[in-house]
């Protein structure tokens, strides 16, 4: 679930930037680098206007990524709102409190300038590996089947407060034990895209090798 929330949300990003000009450059690739990097992981960053983002494009993001959460969740239970925006938030909190990024420019270049990126990935695979069903979930599951035996409806099972609660807790859990890798560095190829703002701005050129490297693969 986490891995698909990750390159959805890169997905989402490029969905809000297109082509590029010939116009001067706003910002730098360093801080570009990271606002791609902080959105994708904490949900939100300082530097979004480095990377051509408004901040309605914020708002929009954080509203798409959040059903995200929810889509995993349907074949046990749908979630509401409310309860998807909580263990979005709980994702991004827990990101905040253990990553931190640092970028600085390594390559200087009017086309494909490089960005140094380091910080202390997810080990999403191991985390995998090795998280199981949890307790809050096999109750969640229990729960669930036994209210929709007795007839209890999706937008019921959305409106019940101990059905949705538990549901957040079973995620919290799994969310909370992922595990961190030691600090790396991954080097950063950028190119010129255009931003929702109508500005040129930098960008990773390859979004996949960064959601790998964010992700712990690389």
């Amino acid at each position: 679930m986490l891995k698909k929330i990750l390159v959805c949300a890169l997905m989402l990003i490029t969905l809000l930037i297109v082509g590029c000009g010939e116009e001067k450059v706003v910002g730098t690739p360093d801080k570009a680098i990271l606002a791609y990097c902080e959105i994708i992981t904490m949900g939100e960053s300082p530097n979004m206007a480095a990377a051509g983002f408004t901040d309605k494009d914020n708002k929009n993001l954080r509203n798409m990524l959040t059903k995200v959460f929810a889509e995993p969740f349907d074949a046990i239970v749908p979630l509401s709102d409310e309860s998807a925006d909580a263990i979005a938030n709980i994702f991004y909190e827990n990101n905040k409190a253990k990553m931190t990024f640092q970028a600085k420019i390594k390559s200087e270049d009017g086309d494909k300038p490089v960005v140094e990126l380091t910080t202390t990935p997810l080990d999403m695979y191991k985390a995998v590996s090795t998280s199981g069903v949890n307790d809050e979930l096999i109750a969640l599951i229990g729960m669930v089947g036994k209210l929709k035996s007795d007839g209890m409806t999706d937008d019921q099972l959305k409106d019940n407060p101990e059905v949705q609660k538990l549901a957040v807790e079973a995620c919290k859990k799994n969310i909370e034990e992922i595990p961190m890798q030691p600090e790396k560095t991954l080097e950063v190829a950028c190119e010129k895209v255009t931003g929702t703002d109508g500005n040129i701005h930098w960008a990773p050129a390859d979004v996949n090798s960064l959601v790998d490297f964010i992700m712990g693969k690389k």
